[in-house]
């Protein structure tokens, strides 16, 4: 506060730097308050409070999602603001007429800040062409590392390279990319790195990075032990972008989990595991406000039963003792009630909130999107055989719900959305998604699986692309569950998977139809008996018994 009031006292301006959207907002509504503007008792997660307040002081915030960031930077390059206050997002590339840069938090998120970083938003001071001719920069630390951060500055930085951080991931993505195809290649690939450059030049982490890739199947096991061929899992892996040894270790979670009963414990089931599985969801950050707001999701799924969304729903039945909650938390626990609420009331996510049940939605959206590639990816593997089918049909169908989720859609539209998305093509999605999906709900649709071989108005594909998308529907698939037997019929090439518990068996049909065994349950298996049917197609499902609740949209 003494650095700000000196400069802007003296004519200048002011950018400060902060790790984070939450220390924007408090370290922005402190800096109003001492420029005579009464902030007490101000939300903080309240963005047109603060905007209106701050504004009043001189003061602008600018992070990525800051509904006024275009404003905000406008003002401060007119000096209409004294005060800047920012995350990151300004350090480099920007010329702003800031006299001074405070850079008032050593971390960003979880992650220490590089001396990289410390350097770039100090060159943000006394830019000539912003129109100053001197610039000061501050960076603000606890006394005890004071000596260590002069030290480091003082020094500069070195770029360190951190490849063999995930080095099974990047391995995976350059034999997917068909740029290494054997080790010794790859050992080749691994010299001209930087890491091998920095020091790193034994090639037993790449060893140990194949070996782990072909134990997990995204590498396939070769007649020759040098060869690196990537499996169809392993292509999956790399497109969805997820970490090969988080997504592992998420899949033998799953490989050891009790068949689920009902739609609502399979989706509770799948989201417990992300959040604790996930290092992005397990340790998610929320104010206290939003914490208070999320342990009663978390109390309400205690009870809760599968009913139709209804926001008057959450009123726990006993409010918990003071502290309860927080003894009885563990890590994951706010992630979870995030997907609990994308899965169970999906209209609090309608439109463009910028709050649901009072929680600012710039706060969960990480989560939710880093959950939905997973889900993805798990949805995927229905036809590959690599994950329990009720896991591919209930995560793909919940991808979907989470990934177009301002539509407010409920279990069981994956599909109809699926339908919509290989129409849009991937670049008009964002547009024409929203628009068919509202176009077939007004005429009644709830599945895609329509007769005729017009395509709708908004298709962006070609006669013949539509035909095609048309045949990889799992339109027309018949399953009837018997004692021990599952008679079925299914579109010619599609992968019928069967399963009694935890023991799945898999077919490939041949358009006619046909009764097949149900595999023999595991007599260890808590979940014998549990027994079912799906078939899947290239990008389609459709499952008998309790998995029926995703074939159509239920209303």
């Amino acid at each position: 506060m003494r650095i700000a009031r000196q400069v802007t006292g003296d004519g200048g301006s002011v950018l400060v730097f902060c790790g984070s959207k939450r220390r924007v907002r408090t370290t922005a509504l402190a800096m109003a308050a001492d420029r005579g503007v009464p902030t007490a008792g101000v939300d903080a997660d309240d963005a047109e409070a603060v905007e209106r307040l701050c504004t009043k002081a001189g003061v602008r915030l600018h992070y990525r999602d800051w509904p006024y960031k275009r404003e905000s930077e406008q003002a401060f390059r007119a000096r209409e603001a004294e005060i800047l206050v920012a995350t990151s997002t300004l350090a480099a590339g920007v010329n702003l007429p800031a006299r001074a840069v405070i850079v008032s938090d050593t971390t960003i998120g979880l992650d220490r800040i590089e001396v990289s970083m410390v350097q770039q938003m100090f060159g943000r001071a006394g830019r000539i062409g912003a129109g100053e001719r001197e610039g000061w920069a501050f960076l603000l630390t606890d006394p005890a590392e004071r000596a260590h951060w002069q030290a480091r500055l003082a020094a500069g930085y070195s770029v360190r390279s951190r490849l063999d951080e995930h080095l099974a991931d990047h391995l995976l993505a350059e034999a997917v990319q068909e740029r290494v195809a054997t080790l010794e290649e790859a050992e080749s690939w691994w010299a001209g790195t930087f890491a091998a450059y920095q020091g790193h030049d034994s090639v037993e982490p790449l060893h140990e990075a194949a070996q782990f890739l072909a134990e997990v199947g995204c590498l396939r096991d070769a007649a020759r032990q040098d060869r690196l061929e990537p499996s169809a899992l392993g292509r999956l892996t790399s497109r969805f972008m997820v970490d090969a040894r988080v997504a592992d270790d998420l899949a033998t979670a799953l490989q050891r989990a009790r068949v689920p009963e009902d739609p609502l414990s399979a989706e509770q089931l799948l989201a417990t595991l992300l959040s604790t599985r996930l290092p992005v969801l397990e340790q998610a950050p929320f104010t206290e406000r939003a914490k208070a707001a999320l342990r009663r999701v978390l109390r309400e799924a205690e009870h809760a039963d599968d009913e139709p969304d209804n926001p008057r729903r959450l009123d726990p039945a006993r409010e918990p003792e003071p502290g309860e909650d927080e003894r009885r938390s563990q890590p994951g626990d706010l992630a979870r009630a995030v997907l609990f609420l994308a899965a169970t009331r999906p209209r609090l996510f309608r439109g463009h909130p910028a709050y649901v049940l009072g929680i600012p939605v710039d706060s969960m959206t990480g989560i939710l999107e880093e959950a939905q590639r997973y889900l993805a990816w798990l949805g995927a593997q229905g036809p590959l055989g690599t994950v329990h089918p009720w896991v591919a049909v209930v995560a793909a169908d919940l991808s979907l719900r989470i990934r177009w989720r301002t539509l407010g859609v409920d279990r069981g539209a994956g599909r109809l959305l699926w339908m919509c998305e290989r129409m849009a093509t991937a670049p008009l999605a964002p547009a024409l998604v929203p628009r068919m999906w509202n176009a077939a709900r007004a005429r009644g649709i709830d599945a895609p699986d329509w007769n005729g071989t017009t395509a709708p108005g908004d298709c962006a594909l070609s006669p013949d692309r539509y035909l095609a998308l048309l045949a990889e529907r799992a339109t027309g698939t018949r399953l009837a569950l018997q004692e021990d037997t599952v008679r079925v019929w299914a579109p010619p090439g599609s992968a019928i998977r069967l399963w009694n518990g935890v023991t799945t068996a898999m077919h490939v049909a041949d358009g006619e139809e046909t009764t097949l065994l149900l595999p023999p349950a595991d007599p260890d298996d808590a979940s014998a008996g549990c027994c079912g049917a799906a078939v899947f197609t290239r990008g389609d499902r459709v499952a008998a018994g309790w998995l029926g609740a995703y074939a159509a949209l239920r209303v």
